[in-house]
């Protein structure tokens, strides 16, 4: 037995079970289900995709060493670590900035564009894959504390300065996109019998 079987939802804020639209015990709006949340889910995913681009081909920082450096992208500030023989950091750096956003992006767009499916083990599949997206989410700003680790190696290095370049926005906005996206989708949608509530 479902609560929205019976017009029931948990309000999101107090988690007091209501039969009405507005939470009896603290007034928030209640929505069975967030259909608006699969357009909003789209929307966020093309803006990523478009800004991912820039993000990989713009430098994201230029290391300068006696007031001389070289802009370099992710990919080359991996290869950059890699000749430095610091293996770990240069995988944490490619896991997080190639290979996460790239995972979160497709994973998602392969839910909400299956979330109608009405074959048992895909839904299961589906709602599994959510989970690690969402649990891979959470190290999204892993980039973060690389940088910083960067900043304390370089410090170390009586290297000058790490500069920022453009691609940090555009990276930092594609995390901010695929979170948002991530938050959107409503995992029930996907239980839901479709022509029983449309």
């Amino acid at each position: 037995m479902r609560g929205i079987d019976h017009q029931k939802a948990l309000c999101p804020k107090c988690y007091k079970v209501n039969s009405i639209l507005t939470c009896q015990r603290c007034g928030t709006p209640i929505k069975l289900r967030n259909y608006e949340g699969i357009s909003r889910c789209k929307a966020y995913l093309i803006a990523a995709i478009a800004l991912y681009i820039p993000a990989n081909i713009l430098p994201i920082m230029t290391v300068l060493k006696f007031n001389h450096g070289i802009p370099r992208t992710i990919v080359g500030g991996v290869v950059n670590l890699i000749n430095l023989k610091m293996y770990p950091i240069a995988m944490i750096v490619f896991a997080a900035s190639i290979i996460v956003p790239i995972f979160k992006i497709v994973s998602l767009w392969y839910i909400i564009d299956n979330i109608n499916t009405l074959n048992e083990k895909k839904k299961l599949m589906l709602t599994r894959l959510y989970r690690v997206v969402h649990v891979v989410g959470k190290w999204s700003m892993l980039d973060i504390f690389v940088i910083a680790l960067l900043v304390i190696l370089v410090k170390v290095e009586f290297i000058s300065e790490i500069r920022a370049e453009p691609a940090v926005l555009y990276f930092t906005a594609v995390v901010i996109l695929t979170i948002l996206a991530s938050n959107e989708v409503d995992t029930r949608l996907i239980w839901d019998d479709k022509e029983k509530y449309e």
